[in-house]
């Protein structure tokens, strides 16, 4: 599922505000600072999502022809792959 900048900034005002409301974080900065810190870590760890999904079509690629010919389920060997990159690379899905 992709998210716009505009859903993105909505959920992590919705975090920030709950963590607030539970008394859960203390400023040590402007509130905005901190929101807009956490917009940018958000959409960082989506495009490196966007990034590993590339890499894992390019490699899949490699496999078309069993993929066509219904050796190979897709979706399935899509998701393992991507699950081991991700792994392998510290990536959090």
């Amino acid at each position: 599922m992709r998210l716009s900048k505009e859903q993105v900034e909505k959920i992590s005002k919705l975090i920030l505000n709950h963590l607030k409301a539970k008394e859960l974080i203390v400023f040590k900065a402007q509130e905005e600072a901190v929101l807009s810190r956490i917009v940018e870590i958000f959409l960082k760890d989506m495009r490196a999502e966007d990034e590993l999904d590339k890499e894992v079509e390019k490699l899949l690629k490699v496999h078309e022809r069993e993929i066509e010919a219904g050796r190979m389920d897709y979706r399935k060997m899509f998701s393992l792959t991507k699950t081991k990159l991700a792994r392998e690379r510290g990536i959090v899905l």
